[in-house]
């Protein structure tokens, strides 16, 4: 048995007739016929039923389909496995968290979409909990989450470094002493994420290693990247901005021994099939491009 002569059985099946088949195939109508007649040798059964100018599935017929159909479909899984990079196409859906969304992810899908025509992406935004909570149940394709993520059911990839700083808007009285203590910023007033916000985590954690008797003034607890940003700017309080968010109105506080970091890492389901693989290699790649950039030009 040939695999064309699989295509050509489901054609027939499709379009009724020897003829209509054999005009789609490119083919003429005897050659058609003799290709089915070989296969129907090899099966030992009739799978065609030749009537005036139609022909009808057999009992056999019927359940031959059903094995071609799925025959067809492993084969394009098969093609699509080992398909090469530039052939990267499809719809796929992303959560992340605010400050990925807003600053890190528009640049680094742009590059991508600019040399991949069929590929669609979609992006909403949750913080750490909602993003794993909807990779696993499989309401989205990719999840970027703050590491480190250990969930036997996902394959897990290092995506970026992020540093997490203290910073206030430029005129805030703060940077009006020489050097900030701890003292100092116990008495101000701060605009924090919400507890659900990995960076606050993360922040917390840091505060908690220079002093557990902080009990921080939280003025403001917000969702969004851009709320926060705006805040600060206003001089409602300090805050706690990745490195890729720090707005120009805003300023680092230099606060010694202030070193929070963090890290992203891409999660999606095992199992997934290869175009999800191809599609986490290569925005992989595209962040690794776009934070060289970034390091050129703050050093210009």
């Amino acid at each position: 048995m040939e695999f064309r002569q699989i295509i050509y059985f489901l054609e027939i099946s499709e379009s009724g007739t020897f003829q209509k088949a054999a005009s789609r195939l490119g083919l003429t109508q005897p050659a058609l016929s003799r290709q089915i007649f070989l296969l129907e040798k090899e099966l030992g059964v009739t799978v065609l039923e030749r009537g005036g100018r139609s022909v009808r599935l057999t009992h056999e017929g019927e359940r031959f389909y059903q094995y071609s159909v799925r025959m067809k479909e492993l084969w394009e899984e098969i093609q699509n496995g080992f398909s090469k990079e530039n052939e990267l196409k499809g719809n796929f859906s992303i959560s992340a968290g605010g400050t990925v969304s807003a600053w890190i992810l528009p640049q680094i899908l742009k590059d991508i979409l600019k040399t991949k025509p069929g590929l669609s992406l979609s992006v909403r935004e949750g913080d750490a909990s909602e993003t794993k909570d909807a990779v696993l149940k499989g309401e989205v394709d990719l999840g970027i989450l703050t590491g480190p993520v250990a969930e036997p059911s996902l394959n897990v990839l290092e995506f970026l470094s992020d540093r997490i700083f203290p910073v206030a808007a430029k005129d805030h009285p703060i940077f009006l002493k020489k050097k900030i203590r701890m003292e100092d910023l116990k008495k101000q007033s701060f605009v924090f994420f919400h507890p659900g916000s990995a960076l606050r985590k993360a922040v917390e954690k840091k505060i908690k290693s220079f002093s557990k008797e902080f009990g921080s003034n939280i003025a403001m607890e917000l969702r969004s990247v851009e709320s926060v940003i705006k805040s600060l700017e206003a001089g409602l309080g300090i805050g706690f901005l990745s490195e890729y968010s720090i707005s120009p109105k805003l300023e680092k506080i230099k606060f010694e021994d202030w070193n929070a970091e963090r890290k992203f890492y891409l999660c999606y389901r095992k199992k997934s099939g290869p175009g999800l693989t191809m599609l986490a290699e290569e925005i992989l790649r595209s962040a690794e491009k776009w934070k060289s950039q970034k390091e050129k030009s703050s050093l210009s």
